[in-house]
C-alpha cells in the first residue's frame, strides 16, 4: 500500500505541481493542501479560500490541521517556510520536512528581528529542511542556527530535451529570451537599458520578454522612451510544459535578477543548448559557469549586460560551445530523476528514524 505523503503548498505554482507529480510516480500517495490555487490533474487536491495571504493561513489553520489528522501521512511536506510552513509547523508530530522557496528567507527573515523570530520557530518544528542551492541553505542557516546539519541542497532540477538548439552562421537578427516575472527583483528595467546600448551599437537584436507582472506597462512605455519598442516584445505567460520547446527558437537567454536564490529558468535554457547571461548573485553562479555555460555580470549594471550580449551576439561559434557545455552541466548537475533521488534519500532516513523511536517498521 503506498505511503501517505501531504504536501503544504501553492498548488498552481510550478514547483508544488512537479513535485507532487514527481513524488506521486515514486509511489507516494499524495495530497495536496492549498490555500487558494488551482487542481493538481491526477493528485488529490484540497484549496482553502480563493486566495493566498497571510490572513488565510492563520484562518484556515484549524481546518488544515483537521485534514491532516484525518488522511495520517507518514511524511508532511511544506514548501515555503512562511505561510504553509505555519500550516505544518502547528500540525501532528509526523515526520516533517520544510523546504525554503527563496523570498521566505531572503526577504521576510530580514524585515525585522520580530520576523526573523517567527521564521526560527517555524523551523526548529521540522525534522528536516531542503534549500535549492548552496546559497540559500547558507541563507537558512543563517537565519536559524537549529537548521544547521538539518539543511539539504535539493535543486530544483529539469527534464533533458532530447532536442536542442542548433546553431548557424546566418544573418538573422540574434533573438534574446527572457523567462521571468515582469517584477524590480528580476531586473527587467535593466535589461531594457542594455538592450538601447546594443541597439546603438548597430546590432541587430530582437527580445523575447515572457512573463507578467505589475510592471510590464511601465516596462513597455520605457522601451517607447528608449526607442527599441520595434525590438522588444511582450509574449506574457508561457505555460511550464510549453517552455523547453520556446527556448530552441532563441540564442541567448538573459537573467539580470537583482535577487536570486537559485534560477530555475536559466537552468532550462541550458538544458535546451542557450548560452545564459545572468548577475552575479545568489544561486545564479552555481548555475552559470563563467566562460564556460554563459557569462556572469555584476548586478544593477545595464553597460556589462549589453557588453556581454554583445560578445555572445557576435560569435555564434562562442554561443555554441557554450550552449553544448551548459546542456552537458545541467545533465550532470541538475537532471529531475536526480532530485527526486534526494529528496526520496531524505524522506527514507525519517522513516528510518521514525522506526528506530517508534520500534516498529514503517518501510
Amino acid at each position: 500500500m503506498p505511503r501517505k505523503l501531504v504536501i503544504l503548498g501553492y498548488s498552481a505554482s510550478v514547483h508544488v505541481t512537479k513535485w507532487a507529480e514527481g513524488l506521486s510516480r515514486s509511489g507516494y500517495d499524495v495530497t495536496v493542501l492549498s490555500c487558494g490555487g488551482k487542481e493538481i490533474d491526477g493528485i488529490r487536491t484540497i484549496i482553502f479560500g480563493e486566495k493566498s495571504g497571510p490572513f488565510n493561513y492563520f484562518r484556515y489553520l484549524t481546518q488544515v490541521r483537521h485534514e491532516i489528522r484525518k488522511i495520517n501521512p507518514a511524511i508532511l511536506h511544506a514548501f515555503q517556510v512562511t505561510g504553509y510552513g505555519h500550516w505544518g509547523a502547528f500540525s501532528s508530530a509526523f515526520p516533517k520536512v520544510l523546504t525554503a522557496m527563496g523570498s521566505d528567507i531572503i526577504i521576510t527573515a530580514r524585515k525585522s528581528l520580530l520576523h526573523k523570530s517567527y521564521v526560527q520557530s517555524i523551523i526548529r518544528r521540522y525534522d528536516r529542511l531542503t534549500a535549492s542551492s548552496r546559497y540559500l541553505k547558507e541563507q537558512v542557516e543563517s537565519a536559524s542556527a537549529k537548521a544547521i546539519e538539518r539543511v539539504s541542497v535539493v535543486p530544483f532540477g529539469v527534464e533533458i530535451p532530447e532536442e536542442f538548439k542548433s546553431y548557424s552562421n546566418g544573418t538573422d537578427a540574434i533573438r534574446l529570451v527572457y523567462m521571468k516575472y515582469l517584477l524590480p527583483v528580476y531586473g527587467p528595467d535593466i535589461l531594457l537599458k542594455a538592450l538601447a546600448i546594443v541597439k546603438k551599437s548597430g546590432l541587430s537584436v530582437q527580445l523575447d520578454m515572457y512573463g507578467t507582472g505589475r510592471e510590464e506597462a511601465k516596462l513597455k512605455t520605457m522601451a517607447a522612451d528608449l526607442n527599441i519598442a520595434e525590438s522588444v516584445m511582450f509574449r506574457g505567460w508561457l505555460e511550464p510544459k510549453m517552455v523547453a520547446g520556446a527556448y530552441r527558437d532563441y540564442d541567448i537567454m538573459v537573467m539580470p535578477s537583482r535577487s536570486e536564490s537559485f534560477g530555475v529558468a536559466a537552468v532550462e535554457a541550458l538544458a535546451s543548448g542557450l548560452p545564459v547571461i545572468g548577475s552575479r548573485i545568489g544561486g545564479i553562479p552555481e548555475i552559470i559557469i563563467d566562460g564556460q555555460t554563459g557569462i556572469l555580470v555584476e548586478p544593477e549594471n545595464s553597460e556589462a549586460l549589453a557588453e556581454a550580449i554583445m560578445t555572445l551576439a557576435r560569435d555564434s561559434k562562442l554561443r555554441y560551445r557554450m550552449g553544448q557545455a551548459g546542456r552537458k552541466f545541467v545533465t550532470e548537475k541538475f537532471h529531475w530523476d536526480e532530485s527526486l533521488r534526494l529528496m526520496l534519500h531524505i524522506y527514507d532516513r525519517l522513516l528510518v528514524e521514525r522506526e528506530m523511536k517508534n520500534g516498529s517498521s514503517v518501510l
